[in-house]
């Protein structure tokens, strides 16, 4: 299609400086508004970065927010607020949106943000075609593993209770029906959704690099006699360290020295699990970093692993990738989408035992073949370089748009 389409946006997170799902609601609308006229529906939170890039983009921008009444029961009862807020800001969206379609109809429609299927896509009701994603949330732990999430355990069993309710909202269940096309962010979110979906679902990671990082030279790391083992990111109970820890506790027979770095609600259960099976010495818990001390950790790291039992991504994953540093992960959610086998030592979440046991595996693997370990590393960088530059992402989504449209 050589034409320009008239694409509304929908990307209630969306900040050029902000961090994760706001910089990727970003990203998207960045990325199509070059090929596209885009009219970008978002909130006020990322005004003054986007004022200047939207207008050298040819951005339209239209920014609601929620009524303060509505944004004061964000803290009450607990999630249920914020929730609420998300659904009132839908239904504002759509309202604004039935108004400008009269005047300029728009060829389709793409929401973006939320990365989640349960805030629903209510623009997905203008009868134009309609792509929402990348979604995720159909991500779970897999059953035995509550010990390694300490006390999140009941919450996460919560959560699970709460989604497989959410498929039930007619919200949710309209949003699903009139969308065109769904983007789910990982295998395990499709096949949490309804099967009567499944055909019209595409699966592509939400994550993306930033340009920067992919054209950063790859580091030349220093020989050592140590083992160094690198972990990085947001400390979430379900990022579950406490898999890697009892690995090394129990007759791992190099010596090695680890990076915790990061801050979150897991963090101090991390710290009593290491001190429990007696190898906290061993460990420094940095907490957060400035970027240019991370990239040096990176650069000293022998490997960087992340044994997420529920995540829809991992952005140190993809840093990691980038300056081919070799990964150590679970075959599962997010993660398991990002990295194959061929770039990276993977497990598959089956029992605890079978799993503390083949990461233990891995980490020798790793530490014993270094000239195998390098390759992977390689085949990580040229993975991270070839699918998640934000052209490729471009141009999976102009050829949705392609589709629906011709």
């Amino acid at each position: 299609m050589d034409r320009k389409l008239k694409i509304l946006m929908i990307a209630y997170a969306c900040d050029p400086a902000g961090g994760g799902e706001h910089w990727l609601g970003w990203g998207w609308a960045s990325e199509v508004s070059q090929r596209h006229d885009v009219t970008l529906f978002t909130t006020s939170r990322g005004r003054e970065a986007l004022m200047p890039v939207a207008a050298e983009r040819g951005i339209e921008i239209h920014y609601i927010d929620v009524p303060n009444w509505v944004r004061g029961l964000s803290g009450f009862p607990p999630g249920l607020g914020a929730w609420f807020r998300k659904i009132w800001w839908q239904k504002m969206a759509l309202a604004q949106a039935r108004k400008i379609h009269v005047k300029r109809p728009f060829d389709l429609t793409h929401q973006t943000t939320f990365h989640t299927f349960r805030v629903p896509f209510s623009c997905a009701k203008l009868g134009i075609p309609s792509v929402w994603g990348p979604v995720a949330g159909g991500e779970s732990v897999p059953p035995g593993f509550d010990k390694y999430l300490g006390t999140a355990a009941a919450s996460e069993q919560q959560r699970g209770l709460i989604n497989r309710i959410s498929l039930h909202l007619p919200w949710v269940r309209s949003s699903l029906k009139n969308a065109s096309r769904i983007i789910a962010s990982n295998r395990t979110t499709l096949e949490f959704l309804p099967a009567s979906v499944h055909e019209k679902c595409v699966v592509i990671s939400p994550n993306a690099l930033r340009e920067e990082d992919a054209l950063a030279s790859v580091p030349t790391r220093p020989a050592s006699d140590t083992f160094n083992i690198l972990f990085a990111g947001n400390c979430a109970p379900t990022r579950a360290m406490p898999l890697v820890f009892e690995a090394l506790s129990t007759d791992f027979p190099l010596e090695w020295r680890m990076k915790v770095v990061g801050s979150g609600t897991a963090l101090d259960f991390w710290k009593q699990e290491a001190a429990r099976l007696g190898i906290a010495a061993r460990i420094d818990f940095t907490g957060p970093v400035p970027r240019e001390k991370l990239q040096e950790f990176y650069h000293e790291a022998s490997l960087l692993v992340f044994p997420a039992l529920r995540d829809s991504g991992g952005s140190a994953l993809l840093e990691a990738m980038t300056l081919a540093l070799p990964i150590l992960t679970l075959d599962w959610g997010g993660p398991g989408e990002m990295v194959d086998k061929s770039c990276a030592v993977m497990v598959q979440p089956e029992t605890p035992e079978q799993t503390v046991n083949e990461l233990r595996a891995g980490l020798f693997y790793l530490a014993t073949q270094p000239e195998a370990a390098k390759l992977l590393g390689k085949a990580a960088r040229m993975r991270a370089l070839e699918h998640f530059r934000w052209q490729e992402k471009a141009n999976l989504v102009a050829s949705i748009y392609n589709e629906l449209l011709d």
